[in-house]
């Protein structure tokens, strides 16, 4: 892709995880003016509200997961902080998850999941050849806890509740 067109799509995406994160009404059309293109950049890119949400919830699974590969830490370590920033991540961007998952199709959600249990699956795995986390617990059981945390966003109190579970989960996964 050439640079120019690098740069107006990663605008379109940007915007749209602004109008997406404050739950904005907007015509489909309104993204491009939103991100400073054309019409025509925001449909040669983008040719449905699904596409472009898909674009901005497989951002954010790129994001997280980047965290957890670009680091130079023992896997104990980075397997703490990419726990926490999960959590992090749902507590401080609520109202953008609601809106993606009514928007975001089945298939895109799965892949997304799938890509944070490769990545928590390689930590850990990485971690157990250390000898500092557990080999008895699934990346997919670590992940339905952490899954656990956006469906308690209506629980008063749940942002802090929802730290202590990161520590728990933690310290549940550190081998003795």
């Amino acid at each position: 892709m050439r640079a120019d067109a690098r740069r107006n799509r990663d605008a379109i995406i940007a915007a749209a995880r602004s109008v997406f994160e404050n739950d904005e009404h907007l015509r489909f059309d309104d993204f491009a003016s939103r991100a400073g293109v054309g019409v025509g950049t925001l449909y040669r890119h983008f040719p449905t509200r699904e596409s472009l949400a898909a674009a901005v919830y497989q951002g954010e699974v790129e994001a997280l997961c980047g965290q957890a590969r670009d680091s130079t830490r023992p896997a104990g370590e980075t397997l703490d902080r990419f726990v926490h920033a999960f959590v992090d991540h749902v507590v401080e961007n609520t109202a953008l998850a609601r809106t993606l998952a009514a928007v975001v199709d089945a298939d895109t959600r799965a892949a997304g999941g799938g890509e944070l249990e490769r990545t928590l699956g390689e930590l850990m795995a990485r971690g157990v050849a250390e000898g500092t986390v557990r080999d008895d617990v699934t990346p997919g059981a670590v992940l339905v806890a952490l899954h656990g945390v956006g469906s308690a966003t209506e629980r008063p109190g749940w942002a802090a509740e929802a730290q202590v579970l990161a520590d728990v989960v933690v310290r549940g996964l550190t081998a003795d």
